[in-house]
């Protein structure tokens, strides 16, 4: 067999898969036939193949085809070895050159926010955040949005140890601060209105894989001069952008 007929036969295996994994209830042959347009002969021999290696599961009774557990075991297999960072370098390069602010992606830590990849727009100012750089999670977006989804008592570890006052703006009382986690974890959008540098605002949200655990956050970052008149925007486009990396780390959201 040669190369070209090698990936011919690969790609008609793989558009039988991707019909077969488009419908959790499972589809038969026809069904098979009408969405690739292989014919039946073709279709029957890729389907034994499948069996045979369990990466398809058949239902006599209902003369069904399903994902068998080979199939699964290599879709969580691949989700599970994501590199979150190399997942989102391109959302958030497309972003922060949309809305010409600096864009950050953190992960939790601890009770503090890691800065792991930043991304600068045209307009970007410059921030003490840099790579590798620690801030405290309860008043920064990125941090609101991580520790929103932490354990009960990793908050209430978080929300009753020492929160030092940054700027007039910092809130410090641990009741408002549990009120305003909830919002956000309902929501999954947080704000950080010059509470940890003065003329800094923040809006951030979370990013979810595929067992619905917020694994990192982004936040876009700006003057509040700026941010001020685009923060609706921001959140919209920023939302926009977590739900796209979530579902590309395999996140289902709820029909709820």
């Amino acid at each position: 067999m040669t190369q070209k007929e090698t990936t011919s036969a690969i790609d008609k295996a793989i558009a039988v898969l991707d019909v077969i994994s488009d419908c959790a209830a499972g589809v038969t042959i026809n069904q098979m036939i009408g969405a690739t347009k292989l014919n039946k002969m073709i279709i029957k021999k890729i389907l034994k193949t499948l069996l045979d290696r369990e990466y398809v599961f058949y239902d006599a009774k209902s003369e069904k085809y399903t994902l068998g557990f080979k199939s699964l075991e290599l879709g969580i297999s691949s989700l599970v070895n994501v590199n979150i960072v190399d997942v989102v370098i391109p959302f958030v390069k497309s972003l922060s050159n949309t809305i010409n602010e600096t864009c950050f992606l953190g992960v939790y830590n601890s009770g503090n926010v890691v800065y792991l990849y930043k991304s600068e727009g045209n307009n970007a100012i410059h921030t003490s955040s840099n790579l590798g750089h620690m801030r405290p999670a309860y008043c920064t977006g990125l941090g609101r949005i991580l520790l929103a989804h932490q354990s009960t008592e990793e908050i209430d570890r978080i929300l009753h140890s020492p929160l030092p006052q940054y700027t007039a703006k910092t809130i410090t009382d641990p009741n408002k601060l549990n009120q305003l986690l909830t919002k956000v974890r309902q929501e999954n959008i947080a704000y950080d209105w010059e509470e940890v540098e003065e003329g800094l605002v923040c809006v951030a949200s979370g990013i979810f894989n595929y067992s619905n655990d917020v694994v990192a956050a982004l936040s876009i970052a700006g003057p509040s001069h700026r941010m001020q008149n685009q923060i609706e925007k921001c959140a919209c486009l920023l939302q926009e952008t977590t739900n796209a990396i979530s579902r590309r780390l395999g996140y289902i959201p709820s029909s709820s």
